[in-house]
């Protein structure tokens, strides 16, 4: 049994993901590489950016680092939001059933709809046609249904 839950996407989906983490894992992988053999041959160029004019104290280099680190999950957290919002549907047309109608969808008598609510675990066992051909309580063994 998988905890997890996997929806089906489509094939041109699941290949541009491949693609991207492959992509992905191999700049990791050259960077870490370069970066450790730049450090054994003792040419470890780190704190050089051209574009603030060579070398840069290791101050203001962490400064830096932490500024994008906050840029980019900033930039995490509102595509976050911005996808929960975006792609939340709200119902439409849908009430919620009261117990009478709840009872005659499953074949339920109002008490047994009742014990199934007031357990405090239910194993429900559904038949061919989806109505609840038994159930299994934490307080009982089990209990059959009169269909």
């Amino acid at each position: 049994m998988s905890l997890l839950v996997q929806t089906p996407r489509p094939i041109a989906i699941r290949l541009l993901d491949i693609v991207l983490t492959g992509i992905g894992w191999l700049a990791f992988s050259y960077l870490m590489t370069a970066g450790v053999i730049a450090v054994l041959n003792g040419v470890d160029h780190s704190l050089e950016f051209p574009f603030m004019g060579g070398v840069v104290a290791t101050p203001t280099a962490l400064l830096l680092y932490v500024t994008v680190c906050a840029v980019n999950a900033l930039l995490l957290m509102l595509w976050g939001t911005y996808r929960k919002r975006t792609t939340r549907i709200p119902p439409t047309g849908l009430r919620m059933a009261d117990d009478i109608q709840m009872a005659e969808r499953f074949a339920l008598s109002t008490p047994q709809l009742q014990d199934i609510r007031l357990s405090r675990m239910v194993v429900i066992h559904h038949a061919e046609d989806g109505e609840i051909s038994r159930w299994e309580g934490a307080d009982d063994t089990s209990i059959r249904l009169s269909a």
